[in-house]
């Protein structure tokens, strides 16, 4: 069972981090295209009329909840996997004081409890939201 164990630790610990990284990632990768969409379309906002630009805007809205969606499923995924390796953790005894460490737990207290999702999610959400709503802003008053 230990063996076990101890194959499923990096497993769940390679998770946490590529969830980690992934939500990383799509902030990073979504804020650099609205502010080039936004450099773009302050070159060009005059060959925009009101219909076009209505579309321009809904179409960033669009892709901004596209993102903040993913954002979410990355961070659940990683809400699963930080849950499985606290328990895993736990059956290894690594938060018990006197098991790996004259009388000291190996890891720390605080480490038994996993953060709320929100945590995860909250600035990079805000980020984009941010972005895309100067974004809009551009796009409704230029012309």
């Amino acid at each position: 069972m230990s063996d076990l164990l101890t194959r499923l630790c990096p497993m769940f610990k390679e998770e946490v981090y590529l969830r980690t990284a992934r939500i990383g990632n799509i902030t990073m990768l979504g804020a650099a295209g609205l502010v080039g969409g936004m450099l773009w379309f302050a070159t060009r906002a005059d060959e925009f009329d009101d219909v076009e630009r209505l579309l321009c805007a809904a179409g960033v809205a669009i892709l901004v909840g596209t993102l903040l969606y993913q954002i979410s499923r990355e961070a659940a995924r990683h809400a699963g996997a930080k849950l499985a390796l606290i328990r895993v953790e736990r059956a290894l005894g690594v938060f018990e004081a006197g098991r790996y460490l004259p009388g000291e737990p190996l890891y720390p207290e605080e480490w038994k409890i996993a953060p709320p999702v929100r945590r995860a999610t909250t600035v990079p959400s805000l980020v984009l939201i941010l972005i895309a709503v100067l974004f809009v802003v551009e796009i409704l008053i230029a012309g």
